[in-house]
């Protein structure tokens, strides 16, 4: 029986190449484009959906609790809007003429006249500042940073639930019913032009409350109360754990919980902080089922750990410490360090330090530095799987300015 003959030359050297770009990192998405250019036989390799899924699969961070894309920048609040701080050759494309959008100094994208609220699943949910604090004089709007694409979304209505404080967060419809929880990998949804959900919540004087917003009814539900200790919800990032959103109060010892599926809400008791002017992160934990938190002391960052218990809403557990002297350049604790933000599901968390803004792998305790400047009031990762090629070769042009 004779061999089958050996596949062309030019057949060879397309799985060489494709095996060479496989490996072009996730957070250099220009590198992608530049390739896509060379010539027409690389431009097809690298937006065909065999390279796509694989390079998706290569480089995606896999933890207990499931895959998470790689963080490509920031949202910061800088006081007149919002600024987009990369750290990858990612760029966004502006949100649109009517967002206000200016270009922003050190390579950062600013939104003049919006501040960030969340940032999830590829999406980043907004507010125009109106100078009024209250969600129902506030403009929310989604965007989608690869594409520009921004959604505003009605105003909140009028009810009795009249705040006193308040937060919201934006994610994908799926990850809101658990019988959709499958259907969907969160990788790249807000591209795929996927539908998203956005819950606000809130406090007054003897209440907390929730409004849900859905993209695909383009409505907001009718409001969830319950009443609740005397505290004010913070603005501080959200954590995604399970099937439920948590909301840091003020005060630091407790969490609102807005649970996705039976959209009941609850209070979280947290452990008690060290100092007192200590800033409580929420996040998932590995597995992201579970809650967790970060804060930070004089030198140290302190993570906890909530366990669940029979017939209790859980015991939190303090898992570790991670010393700061020895890792971060000299002089940058000279004023206390303060743990502004959590990355989702990749365990990094980004850190405010006298010398500038820091991220830092808990399980390599590598530390790299993202910005100088430290006068934000909010820090929110921006993660996604980016792949720009894909539009230049749809669209038969060269890449755009958000490549």
């Amino acid at each position: 029986m004779e061999a089958d003959p050996p596949p062309p030359a030019s057949a060879l050297m397309e799985e060489l190449v494709e095996e060479v770009l496989l490996r072009f990192p996730p957070a250099d998405p220009a590198s992608l484009v530049r390739a896509a250019l060379v010539c027409r036989r690389w431009r097809r390799l690298v937006t065909g959906p065999r390279f796509h899924r694989r390079y998706r699969d290569l480089h995606l961070h896999r933890g207990r609790g499931g895959s998470s894309p790689p963080m490509l920048g920031f949202l910061a609040d800088a006081g007149t809007g919002t600024l987009f701080v990369p750290t990858s050759t990612f760029r966004p494309a502006p949100a649109s003429a009517r967002a206000g959008t200016d270009g922003g100094g050190g390579g950062a994208l600013l939104l003049g006249g919006w501040l960030a609220l969340d940032a999830r699943h590829g999406r980043a949910l907004l507010r125009r500042d109106t100078g009024r604090d209250a969600p129902v004089d506030c403009q929310l709007a989604v965007w989608d940073p690869a594409t520009g694409r921004r959604t505003d979304l009605p105003r909140l209505p009028w009810s009795p639930y009249y705040p006193y404080s308040w937060n919201a967060a934006v994610l994908c419809a799926a990850a809101a019913t658990t019988a959709a929880a499958a259907a969907c990998d969160h990788l790249d949804c807000s591209g795929g032009g996927g539908h998203f959900v956005v819950v606000v919540v809130g406090t007054n004087h003897a209440e907390m409350y929730a409004h849900v917003y859905s993209s695909e009814t383009a409505a907001w539900s009718a409001p969830a109360s319950a009443r609740h200790p005397d505290d004010n919800v913070d603005f501080a990032p959200s954590a995604l754990a399970g099937d439920a959103l948590y909301f840091a109060f003020q005060t630091g010892t407790a969490a609102l919980e807005f649970d996705l599926r039976t959209r009941e809400m609850a209070v979280v008791r947290l452990p008690q902080p060290r100092f007192h002017w200590q800033r409580v992160v929420l996040a998932s934990r590995e597995d992201g089922r579970r809650l967790g938190l970060a804060t930070a002391g004089k030198s140290a960052i302190y993570l906890w750990a909530r366990e669940a218990r029979s017939g209790s809403d859980g015991d939190w557990v303090h898992t570790r410490a991670v010393e700061l002297d020895t890792l971060l350049p000299a002089g940058a604790i000279s004023a206390f360090p303060d743990v502004v933000s959590f990355v989702e599901g990749v365990g990094v968390v980004i850190v405010r330090t006298g010398d500038g803004l820091f991220t830092i792998d808990l399980k390599s305790l590598q530390i790299t530095k993202v910005f100088n400047d430290t006068a934000f009031s909010g820090i929110f990762p921006y993660m996604s799987f980016y792949t720009p090629a894909l539009e230049v070769a749809s669209t038969g042009q060269g890449p755009s300015s958000g490549a």
